[in-house]
């Protein structure tokens, strides 16, 4: 069994803290710990471990190059690296690309949370195609169940990264059912058509309550390299709502569509309020893909499903 030592937390998951040994002591959070602090940490501790996983652009390369600086194995693993978008004519992009493809050529390999997004990795840090591997996230939800619709019948979309609010908000008119939007309070959205409600960052609570009460979830989203839209995805399988969702690298892996949500083609509004609309008109197929959608959550994103998918992928790059 690999001696795996990282970064990240996860202490949702019992089989992964039992697994794995993590920098951060009780009570602390990487999210509150400066890169540098979590690359020193890592790297006190990498002589005595099998692989050594990095959750995080900046942490990952700050210990790839101290690394490579002192010219011992870094044992590395990247876990949810996003790389910016190609700006090749940008010295200091070229310059990021430059200490990414030295760190990688001293990794084991990444992992990511789409095949798409392992695919572009492994293209972007030049490493061979089977060392960047994609495992699915698990829900942030700790114990799915089925949240029945409440009141008026709405449509809620939220997040942030790579949304498309342009084809949502033209979309938004054929829901035939009102959308509740929740924004980043710098998102830039579109004019905002007549039945449609903007809040922007709402508490926790709220937004968990307007999830719940949703009797949709649409997630327009932009193509993209890297994977994004999971995590609003999967909160809402897990409380067994019907979802719209743009077929992106961020859901394909996610979303079977016409099984447990359905599938639309990027910057399709036609598509997308079609889509919408069908749930709002046809009350069984909406609870039948709602009810796929929780049994997924359940079991091919639960906490420690995915934990344990993650760990066999680190076992497997430690062999």
């Amino acid at each position: 069994m690999a001696r795996i030592l990282g970064n990240i937390a996860f202490r949702e998951s019992r089989t992964w803290v039992e697994r794995t040994r993590c920098i951060c002591g009780p009570g602390e959070s990487p999210d509150a710990m400066p890169a540098w602090r979590q690359a020193g940490r890592l790297l006190r501790g990498r002589a005595a471990a099998d692989v050594v996983v990095t959750m995080g652009a900046r942490v990952s390369l700050c210990y790839g190059l101290a690394c490579a600086a002192l010219g011992v194995d870094s044992k590395q693993v990247f876990f949810e690296v996003f790389l910016d978008a190609p700006k090749r004519r940008n010295p200091l992009w070229r310059l990021k690309a430059r200490a990414w493809r030295l760190v990688a050529r001293g990794a084991r390999g990444a992992v990511c949370a789409a095949s798409g997004e392992a695919a572009a990795l492994a293209r972007r840090l030049g490493i061979p195609p089977e060392n960047a591997r994609f495992v699915p996230i698990c829900t942030t939800v700790r114990e799915p169940a089925a949240a029945p619709a409440r009141g008026e019948p709405y449509a809620l979309a939220a997040g942030r990264s790579w949304r498309d609010w342009a084809t949502l908000f033209a979309a938004a008119p054929h829901f035939g059912m009102p959308l509740e939007v929740v924004a980043g309070k710098d998102d830039c959205l579109p004019e905002t058509p007549a039945g449609v409600r903007v809040r922007r960052e709402v508490a926790a609570a709220e937004y968990r309550a307007l999830l719940a009460g949703a009797a949709v979830v649409a997630v327009p989203l932009l193509p993209a390299e890297r994977s994004t839209g999971q995590v609003v995805l999967l909160e809402a399988m897990a409380l067994g709502k019907p979802v719209v969702a743009t077929r992106v690298t961020g859901t394909a892996d996610y979303v079977r569509n016409g099984e447990n949500g359905l599938l639309v083609p990027p910057g399709d509004a036609a598509a997308f309020g079609d889509a919408v609309a069908r749930l709002a008109e046809d009350p069984a197929l909406a609870a039948r893909l709602g009810a796929a959608a929780l049994e997924d959550a359940k079991t091919r994103f639960s906490t420690e499903v995915c934990a344990e998918n993650l760990l066999a992928a680190l076992e497997a790059f430690a062999r």
